[in-house]
C-alpha cells in the first residue's frame, strides 16, 4: 500500500502555522505532502476540478488565521470562499477528503460546512486552555476515526466551544447525532462545548475537523509522561491512527 503515492494538500499563509507538523504527519502515514500558500493557489486559479484530480485530501492545520480577527476563522474562510470558490462538499463526492484542525476547523465552521446553526465560539471560563485531553469517538460514519478508541492529544485554543443556535436545539443534536456528525467528544466538560463535542464530520464522513492536534502527538516522544514508558520510545503517537485511516481511505479509491 505504501507504494500508492497519494498527496495531501496542506494550506499555510495568513497565520496559519502547524503546516508542517500536519505535512509531516501525512507523510509519516505515506502521503506525499505538499505544502501550499493560499496566495498562490489564488494566483493559480486553482478550480475544485485541478483540485480533486491532484489531491486526494486537502487539510486546513492550525494557527491564527489573520490573527482570530472578527472571531476564529471567519476571515480565512471567507478568503477561501470568495477567492478560491471551492466547493468542500463537492470535492469529497467526487471522492477526495478534508481534515481542518483546531484553526482550520473553525474555518470549516465558518464556511458553513457543518451546518449554518452550528458555530465556535469562546471557551466558557474565557481563557486559553493549553493541556493534553482524552477524547473518544462516537459512531462509526468519519472515516478518519475508524476502529479508534478512546485517545489522548493536546489542546491549545481560546475559542473551542461548539456551540448550536437554533431554537430547536434538541431537534437539532438528534439530526447531528443520526447522521453521524457529532462524531468526537471530550471526556470531560473542556470548555463548555454542546455535548463535550471536541470535533465534527459532514454527513458523508469525509470532512472531518477537530480542536485538538493530533499532529502533535505522532510519535510517543512527544506525550509529557513518555519517559515512564521509555520502551515505547520508537512508538507512533495515538494521533498518527487518523493519519493511516486517511490514506487507507484514499488508496481504497485508487
Amino acid at each position: 500500500m505504501s507504494g500508492l503515492k497519494i498527496r495531501a494538500l496542506i494550506l499555510t499563509g495568513d497565520g496559519l502555522n502547524c503546516e508542517t507538523e500536519t505535512a509531516q504527519a501525512f507523510q509519516m502515514a505515506h502521503f506525499e505532502s505538499e505544502i501550499r500558500h493560499l496566495n498562490d493557489l489564488i494566483s493559480e486559479k486553482m478550480t475544485l476540478n485541478q483540485l480533486s484530480l491532484t489531491y486526494s485530501v486537502i487539510a486546513f492545520p492550525g494557527g491564527f488565521s489573520f490573527g482570530d480577527e472578527l472571531t476564529s476563522g471567519k476571515v480565512l474562510a471567507l478568503k477561501i470562499q470568495y477567492r478560491l470558490g471551492w466547493n468542500l462538499t463537492e470535492y469529497v463526492a467526487r471522492g477526495g477528503l478534508v481534515l481542518g484542525i483546531c484553526n482550520g476547523f473553525q474555518t470549516l465552521i465558518r464556511m458553513g460546512i457543518f451546518g449554518r446553526e452550528v458555530s465556535i465560539t469562546h471557551n466558557l471560563r474565557g481563557h486559553f486552555i493549553n493541556k493534553w485531553v482524552k477524547v473518544t469517538p462516537h459512531g462509526n460514519k468519519c472515516v478518519w476515526l475508524r476502529g479508534l478508541g478512546t485517545f489522548e492529544v493536546p489542546v491549545r485554543h481560546a475559542e473551542g466551544r461548539i456551540i448550536l443556535g437554533s431554537t430547536r436545539r434538541t431537534e437539532m443534536l438528534d439530526k447531528m447525532n443520526h447522521l453521524g456528525m457529532t462524531c468526537l467528544k471530550y471526556d470531560v466538560d473542556l470548555n463548555g462545548s454542546e455535548e463535550s463535542l471536541a470535533g465534527l464530520s459532514d454527513s458523508s464522513g469525509r470532512i472531518f475537523g477537530l480542536m485538538p492536534h493530533p499532529e502533535a502527538f505522532i510519535r510517543w516522544t512527544a506525550y509529557p509522561d513518555w519517559t515512564s514508558q521509555p520502551a515505547r520510545a520508537s512508538s507512533p503517537g495515538q494521533g498518527l491512527a487518523i493519519f493511516e485511516n486517511a490514506y487507507k481511505e484514499a488508496a481504497s479509491a485508487k
